[in-house]
């Protein structure tokens, strides 16, 4: 299981569905011209929709790769994405995902393994010291 460094706990590592509901508070905190702080969630204001995104990202991290709801998120078309229940979301994640996928078949197809292994020569310049070696040989 991949952990993240969140931004509002002073780099300590947090799960995938933390990670992704941090990023759907901040959509919600820049639509409002609101400013996130340390440990945001623990405050009256932002406890509420916090807990509320937090089983939404769960679902979410059980269905699809974490980097690809990330991802989405982070694509400027989600701008105005504020919920993880949003009905266009799922789409959106489909596409990176698949865009995850095929990038990971091109890795694992485009390594092949040559038999011979030539190494470059490497070229020292003559100085001073190494003019002085060459006499006394």
């Amino acid at each position: 299981m991949d952990k993240y460094i969140s931004k509002y706990s002073n780099g300590k590592e947090v799960t995938a569905a933390q990670y992704i509901t941090e990023i759907i508070c901040e959509h919600w905190a820049k639509q409002n011209q609101q400013d996130l702080h340390y440990r945001f969630w623990t405050s009256d204001k932002w406890q509420k929709h916090y807990k509320s995104q937090i089983p939404a990202a769960n679902k979410l991290v059980k269905k699809y790769n974490p980097k690809a709801i990330i991802r989405a998120l982070n694509d400027p078309k989600a701008w105005k994405i504020y919920s993880l229940r949003a009905p266009y979301l799922p789409a959106m994640i489909e596409q990176h995902q698949k865009i995850l996928e095929s990038q990971k078949e091109e890795l694992t197809q485009n390594f092949e393994r040559k038999q011979e292994v030539k190494f470059a020569k490497k070229k020292t310049k003559e100085n001073i010291i190494s003019k002085l070696r060459k006499l006394d040989e």
